[in-house]
């Protein structure tokens, strides 16, 4: 049995390093759910979420110098072109030409590239329909009005200026309606959208390749910055395994000093052998049947220890009652069996209906969460009933424990008779066993028999404060506490952010049956105006830096010009005279007749902020749009829809905090259904819920007091609490009873269980607590805090345990 259990542990744990990385939003919603389905047409038409080179640095010198034309080489390699006749540049500039990964690039050099190529094609058009004398007027028109006195090039100082610059305002400063391309004097930005088709590997590849490609590229003016949502996702998958060895390690040296410091038998660490054997058949499961790492799993790696640890400690001590009675090897395992495998497994089915319930869930990464939690509690038990029993058969007789081999008094080894005054039998004993009076499990036990009535009425009302006043808790993070903040990609985010005051995109998806409808376009260019205005970037010195929401382009920017709404045929004489290329970032073009088809899209930048902050931000956006036909609204028959990242991390924030309660409560009724059906008793199933449910209570209070945030994965905190808090309540009430079983009256029998039983629940408490308080050495702020919320849960349904439950077993004995 040993060796079969080591082979298989082993094996597992060398699948567990094939296991690829999961870290995108998308795990937090549905694929089916709207928010998600208007995300993924996006992408099939305008290409993935942005990945934003920023080019740091003076706006004038970056534009005015020989900068311009780095950045237009850099430019022409991101998107893949190659010149006609000729090669790309040998390196990452080649490889991406050949993987053409790339949907569409837009920037500050083929921005001014394509203004010089527009207005040469137009001047060429109006040189052949005027006549001589009116051309000149034309000319001299343009450069009177716009300063043009001389061709259009990009290396035209004044051509570059007379586009970009608001001559109005600052020396510098960008026109606001460029913000996407110049947020500022400071900065100018490359926005590249990936292919939606690529697979893992070759979108890994593609950001390496475009990473490698502006490392390689040099500014004289300004460095680069390379982030966006694609750059972070990849980060964080590149870093979730990272964080998976560090808690590893981490759990292994936490937990190994617990059970030295508190679990007073021979062989302490055996049951942490047997959880990390189960842990790593629960990873190999999950790479054999095809799963990813994401952040739940790793999340769930010290909790998986935690309970391993529990199961196999309980076998233990009762190994070591049945070898204190007599019994040695083979036949001490076979009695420690028949005495605690039935309760033992109670209490795993109890953990197991509670772990269940997580599947209600509206968030994928909580419903995994909760799949990987039920395979690793499973293979934790039948390891501890097999191999755990296997090893302990084979120890060795006599010797002692630690703490009495380092002269440390305890009074006695978990599972021994309570020390007796007096002297005398066991037998002589029976009844009323004071126990060991010093120990924190008696010393608790004394105030709830006592005070049964007293303690459960002081339970149930802190318990009610706690779940009204929890309701206050929020449920919120910042979007970058999802990402380890160490890694380069969150890093670099942070510095985009700091100098853009954007470090996100936010889509509007507009489709129509005719996108040159007059009354579409001025309903988009009213929709943006009033949106940005209402938002912050207004006045007569807009900025991003101060704004919620930074203009991005629009189809409607392309074919407005002044107050005046153009006619139907304005508007498309005017989008047949762009380049399909300049209209593809707002509305894709048929390629064979130059068409713009039924979609566009407006985007607007936003930064990082809370889950909370970029709700109420959302709210407004989809307030602003209206219903069609209605006054403000769009047009009948064009649909609108907020699309990307923003909208389904907000999304998933908002079913997150919704479910919160009601797993709860799902927990609670599948852990009462799966004690009814083991006990078929409604008292006996129904008692042991009393401590776990009231606990819940308690810990809402205790997080409402300390105003510790609640974040994506809390939500599965209460199902996963109530599980983990039951089975210490079916364990010790199993005990009582079996000591009721052997005649001993109610305050007997309940010092005798806790003076046998309580201390191992102890061990297991704190082995759980150590297990979940490793999160706190992870650097994601979103698994520290889960960590240290877990943590509070745990010691309120530890002490809810070891206080309400006698007090609720005393008074339903009465």
């Amino acid at each position: 049995m040993l060796a079969v259990s080591a082979a298989v542990a082993v094996a597992a744990g060398v699948a567990t390093t094939t296991i690829p990385t999961e870290a995108g939003l998308d795990t937090l919603v549905d694929s089916d759910s709207p928010t998600v389905e208007a995300t993924e047409r996006v992408r099939e038409r305008f290409g993935e979420e942005p990945v934003v080179v920023l080019a740091k640095g003076d706006l004038p010198e970056l534009l005015l110098s020989e900068d311009i034309f780095s950045l237009l080489r850099l430019e022409g390699c991101l998107s893949g072109s190659v010149p006609e006749g000729g090669k790309a540049t040998p390196g990452p500039c080649a490889e991406l030409a050949e993987l053409e990964p790339v949907e569409f690039v837009s920037g500050p050099a083929t921005f001014l590239n394509e203004a010089v190529v527009q207005i040469e094609a137009q001047l060429t058009r109006l040189a052949k329909r005027l006549p001589a004398e009116r051309y000149r007027e034309f000319l001299l028109e343009i450069a009177t009005r716009y300063g043009i006195t001389s061709l259009p090039s990009i290396d035209n100082s004044q051509f570059v200026s007379t586009v970009v610059f608001d001559l109005a305002r600052e020396r510098g400063t960008p026109k606001a309606r460029l913000a996407y391309l110049f947020p500022n004097k400071e900065a100018a930005q490359i926005v590249v959208r990936l292919k939606p088709d690529l697979g893992e590997a070759e979108r890994r590849r593609a950001l390496e390749l475009i990473e490698a490609l502006v490392d390689e590229s040099e500014l004289e003016n300004g460095t680069f910055v390379v982030s966006g949502a694609p750059v972070v996702v990849a980060g964080v998958s590149a870093a979730l395994k990272g964080a998976l060895r560090l808690l590893f390690v981490v759990a292994l040296a936490v937990m190994s000093v617990t059970l030295v410091l508190t679990f007073r038998s021979r062989w302490p660490l055996l049951p942490l052998v047997v959880a990390l054997a189960a842990a790593a058949i629960a990873f190999g499961l999950l790479g054999l049947l095809g799963g990813a790492l994401t952040m739940a799993s790793v999340a769930a790696l010290p909790i998986l220890i935690g309970l391993g640890v529990d199961y196999a400690i309980q076998f233990q001590a009762r190994f070591d009652e049945a070898v204190e009675a007599g019994s040695t090897g083979v036949d001490a395992a076979r009695k420690a069996a028949a005495a605690s495998t039935s309760t033992v497994a109670t209490a795993c089915l109890a953990t197991l209906a509670g772990f269940a319930a997580l599947q209600l869930s509206p968030v994928p990464m909580v419903r995994e969460f909760g799949v990987f939690l039920l395979v690793g509690v499973a293979a934790a038990f039948a390891l501890s009933v097999t191999a755990g029993f296997a090893a302990l058969a084979l120890r060795p007789t006599g010797g002692r424990s630690l703490f009495q081999k380092w002269g440390i008094s305890g009074g006695r080894r978990p599972g021994g008779d309570p020390p007796r005054r007096g002297g005398g039998s066991a037998a002589e004993h029976r009844g009323r066993d004071p126990g060991d009076r010093t120990r924190p499990p008696e010393r608790l036990l004394q105030i709830a028999l006592d005070h049964p009535k007293r303690v459960l009425a002081i339970a149930a009302v802190l318990a009610v404060a706690g779940w009204a006043l929890g309701t206050q808790v929020e449920t919120d993070a910042d979007i970058r506490s999802l990402a380890p903040q160490g890694i380069p990609a969150v890093e670099a985010l942070n510095e985009v952010q700091e100098t853009t005051g954007v470090s996100g995109e936010l889509d509007v998806s507009i489709e129509a049956p005719d996108l040159t409808d007059p009354a579409t376009i001025e309903w988009m260019a009213g929709f943006k105006r009033r949106l940005l205005r209402e938002n912050g970037f207004a006045g007569e010195d807009p900025s991003c830096l101060e704004a919620d929401l930074c203009p991005g382009p629009a189809l409607s920017d392309f074919v407005l010009r002044g107050e005046e709404t153009p006619t139907r045929k304005q508007i498309r004489a005017t989008l047949a005279a762009l380049s399909p290329y300049a209209l593809r970032q707002v509305a894709p073009v048929d390629p064979e007749t130059g068409e713009v088809g039924e979609a566009a899209l407006i985007s607007f930048g936003i930064r990082a902020q809370s889950l909370g902050d970029q709700q109420a931000l959302i709210d407004r956006v989809r307030a602003a749009i209206g219903e069609p036909g209605t006054p403000g609204g769009p047009p009948q028959g064009v649909r609108v829809e907020l699309t990307g990242l923003p909208v389904i991390a907000a999304a998933a924030a908002d079913e997150l905090g919704s479910s919160r309660y009601w797993l709860t409560l799902a927990g609670i009724a599948a852990v009462a259904v799966a004690l009814l059906a083991a006990y078929r008793s409604p008292r006996r199933a129904l008692v042991p819920l009393v401590p776990t449910v009231l606990a819940t209570g308690w810990a809402a209070l205790v997080l409402w007091a300390t105003g510790i945030p609640l974040n994506p994965m809390s939500a599965a905190l209460g199902a996963l609490t109530i599980a983990i808090a039951t089975e210490f309540a079916v364990i010790l009430s199993g005990r009582f009873h079996e000591e009721r079983r052997g005649g001993h009256p109610v305050t007997g029998a309940l010092e005798r269980a806790y003076a046998r039983t309580g201390s191992v629940v102890l061990v297991s408490g704190a082995t759980a607590i150590a297990g979940f308080a490793v999160l706190l050495a992870s650097d994601v702020q979103m698994l520290r805090d889960f960590g240290l919320v877990t943590v509070i849960d745990l010691v309120a349904a530890l002490v809810g345990v070891l206080v309400a439950l006698p007090a609720a077993l005393v008074w339903s004995e009465r």
